[in-house]
């Protein structure tokens, strides 16, 4: 197995910070910088409960 050193251990851990960054940018950094959107997607997919439940429970 290769031992990174110098240049290519810092290209490596780099590119490895880079991956995890990207893939959770979306997921955590995006909903929280652009609320509105995720507001009202949430709204949008509401359960609504009163129409779920039987009309004999309530």
């Amino acid at each position: 197995m290769a031992v990174l050193r110098g240049w290519r251990f810092v290209a490596f851990v780099s590119c490895l910070v880079g991956a995890v960054g990207f893939t959770l940018y979306p997921v955590i950094v995006d909903p929280m910088m652009n609320t509105e959107k995720y507001k009202s997607l949430q709204e949008y997919s509401k359960i609504k409960r009163d129409e779920l439940q039987h009309r004999n429970i309530k």
